[in-house]
């Protein structure tokens, strides 16, 4: 929860459903529903049901992939070029195999017993297939448009080693964060969460920015998604590896790495 009692819910989440997406949907539908009546000129049932069709399969595969795709763009180019490269494949197999079943499905006696056959031969089945690669492209790029700007300023401070209270920013809601309040800080892609002797918050802030502002003598980096306060910690104890199991005074015990163990130990008298 938040400072004030709520419980925060990322920018990224409140996207999912938003009316941009039911627009992008009945968009598609709507080609769809142009094409087949163009081409084919069926009946209304048979247009509406070869439309459904290919609609539902498609929102299906685009609702599986999408948390995929944004977690992708987060990623550095080279890596995230090669992800993307087989995530299409991917997506484009899952639209085909959906097709097929879907067809099956709706050609079967019932929805119980069905026959599979094949949707797509030969061309056609390329065709489908690149045209999966293409969609996918699309919603990549869709995804991309949603991405948070990183350039935006979510932590106001004095100095990298401020002792005043912080502000921090939740949409546009500005709250005070007291660093000897402060216990540790957890990273989760674009977020942070804050544990505080008062509560969480959740801000749209990554691990690094905290690391490069909050003093080096007293926030120690544990862990690449965990930075702890040393006036709250307990005790350390070992846990093989060369790793230690922190007890903060909040919060569940924290895992420090081989290399946050070493920083803890060098500070050791």
């Amino acid at each position: 929860m938040t400072t004030d009692g709520r419980t925060p819910v990322p920018t990224a989440w409140r996207r999912l459903g938003s009316r941009r997406d039911i627009q992008a949907l009945a968009l598609v539908t709507a080609a769809y529903l142009a094409f087949f009546a163009a081409t084919r000129q069926p009946d209304i049932g048979t247009l509406l049901e070869t439309t459904a069709r290919n609609v539902v399969p498609l929102a299906i595969t685009a609702a599986v992939a999408r948390p995929w795709v944004q977690r992708i763009l987060r990623l550095r180019p080279a890596p995230g070029l090669v992800l993307h490269v087989g995530l299409a494949v991917v997506f484009s197999l899952l639209w085909l195999w959906l097709l097929t079943l879907a067809g099956a499905m709706l050609g079967g006696s019932s929805v119980m017993r069905f026959v599979v056959n094949p949707f797509l031969e030969g061309p056609a089945a390329d065709w489908q297939f690149f045209q999966g690669l293409f969609v996918y492209g699309l919603l990549a790029c869709f995804c991309a448009l949603e991405q948070p700007r990183r350039e935006a300023t979510v932590v106001l401070v004095d100095g990298p080693v401020a002792t005043t209270p912080h502000l921090v920013r939740d949409g546009d809601t500005l709250a005070p964060l007291a660093l000897t309040r402060l216990v540790c800080i957890r990273g989760a892609d674009d977020y942070s969460e804050l544990l505080t002797l008062d509560g969480v918050q959740l801000v749209a802030t990554r691990l690094g920015v905290f690391e490069a502002l909050l003093d080096p003598l007293r926030f120690v980096r544990v862990h690449r998604s965990a930075i702890i306060n040393l006036d709250h910690l307990q005790r350390a104890e070992p846990a093989g590896g060369g790793r230690l199991i922190l007890h903060m005074t909040a919060g569940p015990p924290i895992a420090a790495s081989r290399a946050g163990a070493r920083a803890l130990r060098a500070r050791a008298l």
